[in-house]
């Protein structure tokens, strides 16, 4: 079995539970060799536990490396270390701003970087509404660069009633979708039960 490396960002945007799903769906997947590296800032990790619950110890469980954003010197910094996709989810409009201008500041938006100059799989969760007009130019622009813009928009059919940990999941499914992984909590469209 050939490992796969997904690299996951937390950044300082509301909607952490999208993130911890997202973890927790990857997490399930560790026995097809898939292998998590999760960045985190203060503010992403103040925010995800002020709004799941979830701590930096329920973090380290949830994946193999986990690496706070300042770490410049990690190996995923360089595109010499390869990584087969990098999701950035909850992601702040600032984050996309940078990656957009190119600026590396940080692992996050090193990363990010590297992941475009090595045409590799880069999703990016905005969580943020409205979007301004120079969001949405950056957006449309790493659009037109192959980048995946998944704003947080979660799909509501076929779940009934459901409480919101129940729609981040799902939506965690769409964006393992996205990451070409397979999670049996995505919910699929199909008009004979909707």
């Amino acid at each position: 079995m050939s490992e796969r490396v997904v690299i996951v960002s937390l950044t300082g945007a509301s909607g952490a539970g999208y993130g911890l799903e997202l973890l927790k769906g990857l997490d399930s997947c560790r026995e097809d060799g898939i292998l998590t590296t999760v960045i985190y800032n203060d503010t992403a990790l103040s925010i995800m536990e002020r709004e799941t619950g979830a701590g930096i110890d329920d973090l380290k469980k949830l994946c193999d490396d986990l690496v706070h954003t300042d770490r410049m010197d990690h190996r995923y910094a360089s595109g010499s270390n390869p990584f087969d996709s990098m999701a950035i989810c909850p992601c702040s409009t600032s984050t996309a701003a940078k990656v957009h201008a190119g600026i590396s500041d940080n692992l996050t938006t090193r990363c990010a970087s590297v992941a475009l100059k090595e045409r590799r799989k880069l999703v990016l969760v905005v969580r943020e509404t409205p979007l301004s007009t120079p969001v949405l130019r950056a957006l449309y622009e790493l659009s037109s660069w192959g980048v995946i813009v998944m704003p947080a928009s979660p799909p509501f059919y076929n779940l009934g009633h459901v409480t919101v940990q129940e729609v981040q999941r799902s939506f965690a499914g769409r964006v393992m979708d996205l990451l070409d992984l397979e999670y049996p909590h995505t919910a699929r469209y199909d008009p004979g039960t909707w």
